[in-house]
């Protein structure tokens, strides 16, 4: 078991089931409905939990009743919340529509809540983490809390998750020992493959490990040394729920290579487990 410290966002989602993604101006009935805990370091933290680990995540809450549901939810699932702030505000809302024929989620959220302080992220016990975990948003702020992390570390493990580019996210880079890329990012940076964009980020990363993720054609690791890693993705019989996928994977990566496994094992696990996320409602019960 690892004591993890996750940074980034956590939300309400609100999920609608709809039998065809609705055209413009289409009113039309929902399936089903559920509100649930969201965000990707949340996420991330609570599959974490579930798979034997402790986790703590840190962000700011809002002081309204989604607050307190979303604070409630993570407790619940053994996620440790302690030090982070509570302010006066709205919480984070995400409305989803999941498509039932294949899987595929469309997300509209808002945030109207300030970003956590980098300040607030100093007074926590650093020393007792063995790994820690960004989300790359907020970027200021996360700098200044990579930096204080890399003051006052020993050795743990950096990760940095890289889904939407932001400006000055680069900054971030030489500070991260994992970054993880979404396919989303690549190709808003202009590249069409993951050997491309590893190449050009390099010289950023020198002593980095740098994996991509590219939906159903997989992931791909990419070392300081070695040739690269291409792991295929593991689609269940059925999608079911594509919501928080790229959450699990990070999950799953950072169980392997926490417990010391190879680049392409931690790839293989993380990319299992993301597998059998997309083949199921939530989270619950995600093992490798």
């Amino acid at each position: 078991m690892a004591a993890i410290l996750l940074t980034g966002n956590a939300t309400l989602d609100i999920v609608q089931t709809v039998d065809h993604f609705p055209r413009e101006d289409e009113e039309m009935r929902a399936a089903g409905r559920r509100m649930v805990r969201g965000g990707n370091a949340a996420n991330t933290a609570c599959v974490l939990a579930g798979l034997g680990h402790a986790p703590r995540f840190f962000g700011l809450f809002a002081d309204d009743a989604f607050g307190e549901q979303i604070r409630d939810d993570l407790r619940a699932r053994g996620v440790n919340i302690n030090g982070c702030p509570v302010v006066e505000g709205d919480s984070p809302l995400s409305c989803i529509l999941v498509n039932a024929r294949n899987g595929s989620r469309t997300i509209v959220h808002h945030r109207n809540l300030p970003e956590p302080a980098c300040g607030d992220f100093r007074r926590l016990p650093l020393e007792t983490f063995d790994w820690f975990h960004f989300e790359g948003r907020n970027v200021e702020q996360t700098r200044c809390m990579m930096e204080t992390v890399r003051e006052r570390r020993v050795d743990q493990p950096v990760s940095l998750e890289m889904e939407k580019d932001r400006e000055g996210f680069d900054a971030l880079l030489p500070l991260a020992d994992v970054i993880v890329a979404s396919r989303a990012l690549v190709t808003a940076r202009g590249f069409s493959d993951p050997a491309a964009f590893a190449a050009a980020l390099r010289p950023q990363i020198p002593q980095g490990i740098l994996v991509v993720t590219w939906g159903e054609a997989g992931a791909w690791g990419f070392a300081p040394r070695g040739e690269p890693v291409h792991v295929p993705a593991f689609p269940p019989p059925r999608v079911v729920d594509t919501v928080g996928a790229g959450d699990t994977f990070i999950a799953g990566l950072i169980d392997a290579l926490v417990s010391g496994r190879t680049l392409p094992a931690a790839i293989e696990a993380a990319s299992r487990l993301a597998g059998r996320k997309v083949g199921q409602w939530g989270f619950d019960g995600l093992r490798l």
